[in-house]
């Protein structure tokens, strides 16, 4: 287990180094980048001095060696805008995109299970007809038009949920506050990402409920609630934790236009304000940061099969 972890971490920094290669270069070679930062309508004494100050002087490739030796330190430049160094940006904004992340997929997770079994166990007749329905409701729908409605319902008609932020300005901590403004933008990105779940979760219960061992463990005489919950659910969680930590991944790309419409301020909004105001060193750190959150899912959910299934080893 400890050779493996320690295999699929290099793995993990390979992988980490050729996103910053390509992201890096992409910038700093594609038409837009941060060359044209500097105002060709100023002096050449002012080119050049501003040039020095982004480090825009020095080839390329010499740059990238530059930012990965500071990367490796901790050390993700300097934001262009904002004056600040990335590493504190992104640290600032990290914590309000997993609360909104973790809070949607755990929603995505109990919904999508509970439903996808509901389906399964009233095949083909109208609860199974319902939860279909509900499905490709969550797949149809984009996400921001479902959050500019619930905005105007709840927040601007009803008064009963805040518009937008995730606490209310000028007043101390309160979990209700927290709760009250997570309510909408949770629910809208959990509702994106439960259809997935529903049926992934509906084929494998489908799948164990016409297995041999099901038939055999209801042969046997045991009650209805062993034969699901240890014979049925807990091989059927396999193929679900696989869909989780899929969905788990791209929750970054989801978040950002989640986190524009509820005025989030996350690493999504982050993103795009950076894309906005052209700021390199910023996209860069995002983009590194995604990267490093996709091996850390995806290391975790294949170390979570061997906990779910004793069969499966990591050798």
């Amino acid at each position: 287990m400890v050779e493996y972890v320690a295999r699929r971490l290099l793995q993990g920094a390979v992988v980490l180094f050729l996103v910053s290669l390509l992201t890096f270069f992409l910038i700093n070679l594609a038409p837009g980048g941060p060359s044209s930062l500097v105002d060709f309508q100023t002096t050449a004494a002012e080119r050049e001095a501003r040039l020095r100050r982004f480090g825009l002087d020095r080839p390329v490739h010499e740059r990238y060696v530059a930012w990965l030796a500071g990367a490796v330190r901790g050390d993700l430049g300097t934001s262009i805008n904002q004056g600040l160094p990335v590493s504190k940006l992104l640290a600032q904004r990290i914590g309000p995109t997993l609360t909104l992340g973790l809070t949607a997929l755990a929603l995505a997770a109990v919904l999508g299970i509970a439903l996808g079994l509901l389906a399964a166990l009233h095949r083909d007749r109208w609860p199974d007809h319902v939860v279909s329905s509900i499905s490709t409701l969550g797949m149809s729908v984009p996400n921001f038009w479902l959050g500019i409605v619930l905005i105007i319902v709840f927040a601007v008609n009803l008064g009963w949920l805040p518009a937008s932020g995730s606490s209310s300005i000028g007043r101390g901590f309160s979990l209700a506050d927290r709760l009250s403004h997570l309510a909408l933008p949770a629910s809208v990105l959990a509702f994106s990402l439960m259809p997935n779940v529903v049926r992934v979760t509906r084929a494998a219960v489908l799948e164990m409920l016409a297995s041999d061992f099901v038939r055999t463990a209801r042969a046997k005489g045991l009650r209805e609630y062993v034969v699901m919950l240890k014979h049925t659910m807990r091989n059927a969680l396999v193929p679900v934790v696989a869909m989780l930590g899929l969905i788990a991944t791209v929750l970054f790309s989801g978040s950002v236009v989640i986190e524009s419409v509820f005025g989030w301020a996350g690493i999504g909004r982050l993103a795009i304000e950076a894309a906005n105001g052209r700021d390199y060193p910023v996209i860069l750190g995002v983009t590194l940061l995604a990267g490093a959150m996709v091996v850390t899912v995806n290391l975790m959910v294949d170390l979570l099969y061997a906990v779910i299934d004793p069969r499966i080893r990591h050798d």
